[in-house]
């Protein structure tokens, strides 16, 4: 029996749905169909994103963008603790289809949603202190209301990703992104002004909502429910999450909060040009390591992790020489994308982009071999891996912001990535699922690569 791809009717009761047995052929199928999807959705986004991108800096100067990587920044921390773990915990789960279990994570989500919104204006004044910018305290502050309508996105959402069923949320990103999009240049068209930003967020919030209520709701319909075996479930495997979650903010926007206090908002809006370019490719492959890998995994733990480490060299091998040519190929002659994309006042970012490159080389490695701690229910090294990340990428920018000032920092930034693969490689060994063959290969080209970037520039 494969598991089937259309959400079926509502229905009354508050059975759990059948489990599924899922064999390895209806799961690989599962898998090849839900990577198309995700390629799609992930390569049309990123053209939606480019074009908006390109606009957007024709209708805004350096240092308003340099705004709008701070709220970018601020939302996207927003979501990562909207989440507290609800998304693996419901993937992994064996109780992820069961209505009162849905119902109480999606109680919780609601109250998380609040939280941060009142967390996000406590924070508006210190920020807009930190970055010498006080318009970012209204800002920040009116943004972090979308949190509160994202709470009550039905967790539903979530089961199309357990089964790895993603055509209709696929479809509805693809949807939710154009429409935001277009507000934001219309906005940024009359305006000229970082606002546009804001309503973008607003406008894809809102969609997001009422889709996953309507066309979009399953066989669970959503009320506040708190059922103290759920809760405690989910705290139980959550609990690390939270903390993985709030390490992962930092570790992923920490360079942007920090840049932006010391060397200004122009230098910071060409980073996150350059910073968003060299991550292409490591976000699409941490797409489908959310969205394909780990739900994958999940299931091949629950026979064995022999089988998972049969299944993981093909895997990855396949991801690894997809992703790697473009970030290749960004490290070599990044600084001449730039000058084809942008006019002369963010040629700057050029060179930025080379060596964010080269980190993102470490990270596409990493991105494969991730998800095993989550499938494994391991959230307690997974939080270990991000903390020891955020660390090394602290002493990365310190120690290169010290030694050459703006450039090194941005060098010490990239080589912390590097030094985060043995860490996350130590942490899943006792699950004897690394294959350290793969990996040199692709750390030996990938040096190599590097090597002839630094001798041409």
């Amino acid at each position: 029996m494969t598991t089937p791809l259309k959400t079926p009717p509502i229905k009354p009761s508050d059975a759990a749905p059948k489990k599924p047995d899922v064999p390895s052929v209806s799961l690989k199928r599962l898998a090849v169909t839900g990577s198309a999807w995700v390629m799609l959705g992930f390569g049309v986004g990123q053209v939606l994103r480019l074009v908006g991108n390109v606009i957007l800096t024709r209708l805004l100067s350096p240092d308003a963008f340099g705004m709008m990587g701070i709220v970018g920044t601020v939302r996207a921390g927003l979501g990562m603790f909207s989440d507290i773990g609800l998304r693996p915990n419901i993937i992994q789960n064996k109780r992820g289809e069961e209505p009162t279990f849905l119902r109480t994570a999606w109680t919780m989500q609601v109250i998380r949603g609040i939280i941060l919104a009142v967390l996000a204006a406590a924070l508006a004044w210190p920020m807009a202190i930190l970055n010498n910018e006080p318009r970012l305290f209204l800002i920040i502050s009116v943004a972090g209301l979308t949190s509160v309508i994202s709470g009550f996105n039905s967790t539903w959402l979530l089961v199309y990703s357990r089964r790895i069923a993603l055509a209709p949320v696929t479809i509805l990103g693809l949807i939710t992104h154009f429409l935001s999009l277009i507000a934001m240049v219309t906005y940024a068209w009359y305006f000229h002004t970082v606002w546009a930003l804001v309503l973008g967020g607003f406008v894809g919030s809102i969609i997001t909502l009422i889709a996953s209520h309507t066309v979009l709701a399953g066989i669970v319909q959503m009320r506040f429910q708190w059922e103290p075996e759920a809760v405690r479930e989910l705290f139980r495997f959550g609990r690390w999450i939270f903390i993985s979650t709030a390490l992962g903010f930092l570790t992923n926007s920490l360079d942007v909060l920090i840049l932006g206090s010391f060397a200004g908002m122009s230098v910071l809006g060409f980073y996150v040009l350059a910073k968003n370019i060299s991550r292409i490719m490591q976000q699409a492959l941490m797409t489908i390591s959310s969205k394909i890998l780990l739900p994958v995994y999940s299931r091949l733990v629950e026979h064995g992790t022999k089988k998972l480490r049969s299944r993981m060299f093909k895997v990855r091998a396949i991801l690894l020489a997809v992703s790697l040519p473009p970030i290749w190929a960004l490290t070599l002659w990044g600084d001449y994308l730039i000058a084809l994309l942008y006019d002369d006042r963010y040629q700057d970012a050029g060179w930025m982009l080379q060596i964010l490159s080269a980190g993102s080389i470490a990270l596409a490695i990493r991105a494969t071999i991730g998800p095993v701690l989550l499938a494994v229910g391991d959230s307690f090294r997974q939080m270990i891996n991000i903390a020891i990340r955020l660390a090394l990428q602290i002493i990365g920018m310190a120690a290169g912001a010290y030694i050459a000032g703006t450039p090194g920092f941005f060098v010490g930034l990239a080589l912390s990535e590097w030094l985060s693969y043995p860490v996350l490689v130590y942490l899943i060994r006792p699950y004897g699922v690394w294959r350290p063959l793969l990996d040199v290969l692709a750390f030996g080209s990938s040096f190599i690569v590097v090597g002839i970037a630094i001798w041409l520039n």
